[in-house]
């Protein structure tokens, strides 16, 4: 029994107040739809899946266990993991805290949280160090992709310094590719960034000509109307006049803009590609 150095990430679903109010006085919310959020945030079948079949990304990566040291707890609105030092430990905590964010974000959910590196005694019932007093006490902080000098508390899983420098250091290149793919950066900060993944892509086909502008047309028009769904239930769950709330779900609303605006275009390619050349005076 003894402290270890371990990867350790605090994430926390925002509003939650909100929604065991309306399920407790028979509102939007229940207590089923809570509890399917929390088994996404993590739950005890995400260790047990560690443990019996080690990690899943990069599962060639160096690790110092099977298991990777992979620790969970899950307690109210919030679930705190953490992995050993290796490199498959770093790329493995990182994705399943961008899983639980992705996997969340079609329900209007969001969440906040830190990621960072340091001491911590950690079994399913138990978390203790400074580890976790650190990710805990910058949860509330985060201030990536903040819209002015004072906001704090923006809805989005920051890493800290001491876990990007590891990343940056290591040369195992599925680690960093993977790690690439799931973050973004804001000036000093970086954070999960799960919206990059929600976007259209298509080729034009090969020597074969199986380039289907039509049926790319409905995909993209799928995805857009998808978007608009998540942008929906975001806004529409912000209580009334909380101003707070809904400058943390304006966030969400421009990330998701963006994806919005690159369907646009996406159609514009479709348009480009599909039109005929202009004909030549001679």
């Amino acid at each position: 029994m003894e402290f270890e150095e371990k990867f350790v990430a605090f994430v926390d679903v925002l509003g939650f107040k909100g929604m065991v109010d309306s399920a407790e006085s028979g509102g939007e919310f229940s207590l089923p739809m809570i509890m399917e959020i929390l088994e996404t945030l993590g739950s005890e079948k995400h260790r047990q899946r560690y443990a019996e079949y080690g990690p899943h990304t990069c599962p060639e990566s160096k690790s110092l266990s099977k298991n990777i040291g992979f620790e969970l707890t899950q307690i109210s609105d919030c679930v705190i993991v953490s992995t050993e030092i290796s490199p498959a430990g770093v790329i493995n905590l990182v994705s399943h805290c961008w899983g639980a964010v992705i996997n969340l974000l079609p329900k209007g959910i969001m969440c906040r949280g830190y990621i960072t590196r340091g001491k911590v005694f950690h079994t399913p019932t138990q978390i203790i160090g400074s580890g976790y007093h650190n990710a805990f006490a910058s949860e509330s902080g985060v201030e990536a992709f903040k819209q002015s000098a004072d906001e704090i508390g923006t809805p989005f899983v920051e890493i800290d310094l001491s876990v990007t420098e590891y990343v940056e250091k290591e040369t195992d290149g599925c680690v960093r590719e993977m790690f690439s793919r799931m973050v973004k950066s804001d000036g000093p900060a970086v954070a999960l960034y799960p919206f990059s993944r929600l976007s259209h892509s298509f080729g034009i086909g090969g020597i074969f000509g199986d380039f289907n502008p039509e049926k790319e047309k409905k995909a993209n028009q799928v995805l857009r109307e998808i978007l608009l769904s998540y942008q929906e239930k975001i806004i529409g769950y912000v209580p009334a006049g909380n101003e707070k709330a809904l400058q943390k779900a304006q966030h969400y609303v421009r990330a998701l803009d963006a994806q919005i605006h690159e369907c646009d275009r996406a159609d514009e390619m479709i348009e480009k590609l599909t039109s005929p050349f202009p004909s030549r005076t001679l």
